[in-house]
């Protein structure tokens, strides 16, 4: 009987050493589609609400100090101050990765480049174009919805329960 020329471990050693560099091209491939479409997709913006509203809480609390015009230039400061602060965990570069981690189970390369196609689209930047704004209007019709409808259900149901609990 002939004895093979490489044992087991060797065949998975050579294996390893052939395939891995193009198991990792592929990934690569792979992270860049999903960042592709990430970007096309705004997430890169997705924080901007939380800028804002630190940037108009500075704003209020300044006011509410008595901060007058005249110092402006402090409350630019700070606010300033505030955007590095959140830049360190909110920015773009620092989030990337872990949202690409996020996406890459969910869609394969191909499946990415379909949703950037979309997203480069007249109909896909017209949908990013009115998303904000479609999104906060859904939010108020829920909402509202809730306050209106189920708040007062819910209430009621309450009291039910702490009626069966003193029974």
């Amino acid at each position: 009987m002939r004895s093979s020329i490489l044992s087991a471990p060797g065949w998975l050693c050579l294996f390893t050493l052939l395939f891995t560099p193009l198991l990792q091209a592929d990934e690569a491939s792979h992270r860049a589609s999903a960042e592709r479409f990430l970007k096309l997709a705004n997430a890169d913006e997705m924080t901007a609400p939380v800028y804002q509203q630190v940037s108009r809480m500075l704003t209020a609390q300044f006011s509410q100090m008595g901060g007058s015009m005249q110092y402006e230039s402090i409350l630019r400061t700070y606010q300033e101050r505030a955007k590095a602060k959140l830049d360190e965990t909110l920015a773009w570069e620092v989030m990337r990765d872990e949202l690409i981690d996020l996406y890459l189970p969910l869609f394969s390369e191909e499946e990415f480049e379909q949703l950037a196609d979309f997203y480069e689209s007249d109909v896909g930047r017209k949908l990013m174009a009115h998303l904000p704004d479609l999104t906060r209007d859904s939010m108020a019709i829920s909402r509202a919805r809730v306050e209106d409808k189920v708040g007062p259900q819910i209430q009621e149901l309450i009291e039910q329960m702490r009626q069966s609990a003193l029974r």
